[in-house]
């Protein structure tokens, strides 16, 4: 079966991921030009997924990870077709079945990274193993000593934020029936 998946985050790659090995033919297009970036969604890890795989290219601990190079590897150990900066919509050619895996929350969150011991208080704290930490919040984003490394923004549900979560959510969606 022919699929297209809308969408290059981790929730379509882990959809994408589960099809391929069911034998199915998968294509992803992505609006964005770089698969990964700009970064969206927090990198915090709960340790429901097994990211053991991907440890060496994400600077994985307990609480985070690098989430564009973790989507990234995993992109790179799918041998499917990407379609980058295409809507889905000026697609021409024919797929039996398609999954939209972009988020649908309209609850938006500020972001940025920081060194470690110097990240405040906010709702998304995620740890990296190279020293710096990734802080989300609902509201404005406070100032950090030394200032921001990077600043991040998205819109996206609390409970839905995790690495493991948007894995979990590729999985449901690549078992649900294909019509």
């Amino acid at each position: 079966m022919k699929i297209l998946i809308i969408g290059a985050g981790l929730t379509g790659l882990s959809c994408a991921r589960e099809l391929h090995k069911q034998g199915h033919d998968i294509t992803i297009v992505e609006s964005r030009a770089e698969i990964g970036y700009p970064q969206d969604k927090p990198s915090l890890i709960t340790g429901e997924t097994d990211l053991s795989n991907f440890a060496p290219f994400i600077h994985l601990t307990d609480t985070g990870c690098r989430r564009p190079w973790l989507a990234k590897s995993m992109a790179q150990h799918l041998p499917i077709t990407y379609i980058l900066r295409t809507q889905a919509s000026t697609l021409t050619e024919n797929f039996d079945h398609t999954i939209d895996t972009t988020s649908q929350s309209s609850t938006k969150w500020e972001g940025g990274v920081t060194l470690t011991g110097r990240e405040p208080q906010t709702e998304i704290i995620a740890h990296r193993s190279d020293g710096t930490v990734e802080c989300w919040t609902q509201g404005t984003l406070p100032d950090v000593e030394g200032g921001w490394l990077e600043l991040l923004s998205g819109t996206f549900d609390e409970e839905n934020a995790s690495v493991d979560a948007s894995i979990s959510r590729g999985i449901e969606l690549a078992s649900e029936p294909k019509a």
